[in-house]
């Protein structure tokens, strides 16, 4: 009986042994668990945020005005329309009835650049003329029935901006990789109204160009109605990362004489005023599956029509910007 009960306890003491062992292992699997998603989380979060401060200039620069340049001095890819409808930020009082910072938290440097903390960012910019129409004003407009908005070319008034040159500088600092649409800044153009639940979306029929901020790379993507996307490829060729150092961007839409609508997006990526043509695509009409949800004639009809307003677009990104401008240009002598 001692032999049995001396084996019987050697047997317990492995066991504990073992479980003592199991329980180790175990414990130091969870430590290393934990340890990957905090350290997940932290990327995400400050991705790029430590990057070197002399990757650019560290402040906002300041360029002459000429007969070539906006009031800002920033060069003009194509000249302004006569009598077109323009917008330039006011870096001393925004607040000019045209600038619309949509609950994004927005705030100024002593550079007289501003930032803007991460969040659902859709910073807006509106006509003159338009008088900043409110959510309720553009979630009841006469049609939203896009072969109307073709045979009428607008969707608010004559003056909206149709063929535009969007403008801006940007220092981006931190981005979300994980968040929906949070790797590049969008700029969009000729919606009213971004809502699945007004108007089965349609107020959402827009154009993006973008720029992806970790590549440095460009793309463009139709917005057929709110929520429906056609996206294309990036790019091959981009300038690299873009955080910690001022990048200028522009977007370009203008349509063709032949009733086409052409998609354009300039860099300065030297901070210097010396623009490049990142990327160009030409809207033929078949681009798009389900624009007949909104009443147009085919899957892939041209978002040909004005809108009074533009979206400055960005998903949890936190930025610096400057010099934002909307102008109606033309295109064509």
């Amino acid at each position: 009986m001692r032999d049995q009960d001396s084996s019987s306890s050697s047997r317990r003491v492995a066991v504990k042994i073992s479980e003592n062992k199991k329980a180790i292992v175990v414990g130091a699997i969870a430590a290393i668990a934990v340890s990957t998603v905090i350290l997940l989380i932290l990327t995400s979060q400050n991705y790029y945020q430590k990057l070197p401060a002399n990757l650019g200039r560290t402040s906002l620069a300041r360029f002459n005005v000429t007969n070539a340049t906006d009031r800002f001095g920033i060069l003009k890819i194509y000249p302004t329309a006569k009598d077109g409808e323009t917008w330039f930020f006011n870096s001393a009082d925004p607040n000019d009835g045209q600038f619309d910072p949509n609950g994004a938290e927005v705030s100024r440097n002593q550079d007289g650049s501003w930032h803007v903390n991460p969040g659902i960012t859709r910073i807006l910019a509106f006509t003159k003329s338009s008088g900043h129409p409110s959510d309720k004003l553009r979630s009841n407009l006469p049609t939203y029935n896009y072969s109307k908005l073709a045979e009428q070319g607008y969707w608010y008034k004559p003056s909206d901006w149709k063929n535009v040159e969007v403008t801006g500088y940007f220092k981006f600092l931190s981005a979300d990789p994980t968040a929906s649409e949070g790797n590049a800044l969008s700029l969009v153009t000729r919606s009213v109204r971004h809502n699945e639940n007004v108007h089965l979306g349609c107020g959402g029929s827009s154009y993006h160009n973008n720029i992806e901020l970790f590549h440095g790379k460009f793309n463009f993507k139709k917005e057929e109605w709110h929520v429906h996307y056609d996206i294309l490829p990036l790019s091959e060729n981009g300038i690299g990362p873009t955080f910690g150092r001022w990048v200028g961007f522009k977007g370009i839409v203008y349509n063709l004489p032949d009733g086409k609508v052409k998609l354009e997006s300039y860099v300065d990526k030297q901070d210097n005023n010396h623009w490049e043509k990142a990327d160009e695509y030409v809207d033929s009409g078949n681009w798009g599956d389900d624009m007949t949800r909104c009443g147009a004639k085919t899957p892939g009809a041209l978002v040909s029509w004005a809108s009074p307003m533009v979206i400055f677009k960005s998903t949890y990104v936190t930025y610096d910007f400057g010099y934002l401008s909307v102008r109606e240009i033309q295109p064509f002598k």
